[in-house]
């Protein structure tokens, strides 16, 4: 028995007998029958030959059948693999689709980022601060705005010299020289100075308002048998309606001052070489037991001129200054300036 390579076949050689084989070509069926004598030879031998040779030939046919398909399958596949990439840029696409297009910002050629267009936004203007009329020009209420000048006039008396503010050009002339008196009484007043052997005042102008005026005295005073000498300061502060000094407790918001005091805010220390946690140790080491009561005795009183002030207030560019009594350390008294507008 044998089987014949390259295709598949159907058929036996026995011995001494013709059979009918059948060639299969893979893909195709059944391609022909051969006749075929296998075994001794015998009168048919010449048929066997012609067979032999009909079958070469069908079989190199075959094999160039599959060859072709072979060929034919594979050259299809070659051809897809050998197509070049087709890249086109973007203004091709959008001319030859005319179908939705996705956009999305590419980065530019030379590898830089495409800035992107700045919007100018429209300037943002603050609300104007209303204006605020200034404590010394305010009170004058329905009182004309007064006009006048500031004249310096000196008080000298052995070791005492004292310069003071005189006030000129006013329209009520009885008024004028009504609180001229008053100024020149308040300042060279040296009685709450004690034992003296010499004692110096100067006067700056705080505030020159239409309906108030404000000064501040500061100077030196030697007493008897002290070594070195005292700084100490006075105000006044001059309603030119009435005459009369304001006082603290007259324009200052009394209860915002204690807080303040008391939790040492709100207020900046004008002296020098003060310490703000200094002077709060100061205020609270028992030195002022109750800062309403000092509070409401700062200030001379034209109309009771036995009392002693505690202290002095001014009113400069619309802002309370108080003088508080310290330590000779501390410059024998602390100048602040509190925040708020009055």
């Amino acid at each position: 028995m044998r089987k014949y390579p390259l295709f598949w076949s159907k058929g036996y050689c026995l011995r001494g007998q013709t059979v009918i084989e059948q060639l299969y070509v893979p893909g195709r069926g059944y391609f022909c029958n051969i006749t075929l004598w296998a075994g001794v030879q015998s009168p048919a031998f010449g048929k066997i030959r012609k067979d032999k040779s009909m079958r070469k030939y069908m079989v190199i046919g075959c094999i160039l059948t599959v060859i072709m398909l072979a060929a034919a399958g594979c050259g299809g596949n070659a051809g897809k693999k050998d197509q070049e990439l087709i890249v086109e840029d973007y203004d091709a696409i959008l001319s030859n689709d005319k179908s939705q297009v996705i956009v999305r910002n590419e980065p530019a050629a030379d590898g830089t980022e495409t800035a992107e267009p700045e919007t100018e936004s429209a300037p943002v203007t603050e609300p104007e601060a209303e204006a605020v009329t200034p404590y010394a020009d305010r009170i004058a209420g329905e009182n004309a705005a007064c006009e006048y000048g500031i004249e310096t006039a000196v008080y000298e008396e052995g070791a005492v010299r004292v310069e003071y503010p005189q006030l000129t050009g006013m329209a009520d002339q009885g008024r004028q020289q009504e609180i001229n008196e008053r100024i020149r009484a308040a300042a060279t007043d040296h009685r709450a100075a004690g034992d003296l052997s010499s004692l110096e005042l100067k006067y700056e102008t705080a505030t020159k308002g239409s309906a108030v005026v404000s000064f501040i005295f500061r100077g030196t005073v030697y007493h008897a048998n002290s070594a070195y000498p005292n700084n100490i300061v006075r105000t006044l502060n001059i309603d030119l309606n009435t005459g009369k000094n304001v006082r603290l407790k007259d324009f200052a918001d009394m209860a915002l001052v204690v807080s303040s005091l008391e939790l040492s805010e709100g207020y900046t220390i004008i002296n020098e070489g003060v310490e703000p946690g200094d002077f709060s140790a100061f205020l609270n080491n028992g030195a002022m037991t109750d800062y309403a009561i000092m509070l409401l005795d700062y200030d001379i009183d034209f109309d009771s001129s036995e009392m002693v002030p505690t202290g002095y207030s001014a009113i400069r560019d619309n802002h309370l200054i108080l003088f508080v009594k310290a330590e000779h350390a501390m410059g024998d008294y602390v100048e602040l300036e509190f925040h708020n507008n009055l």
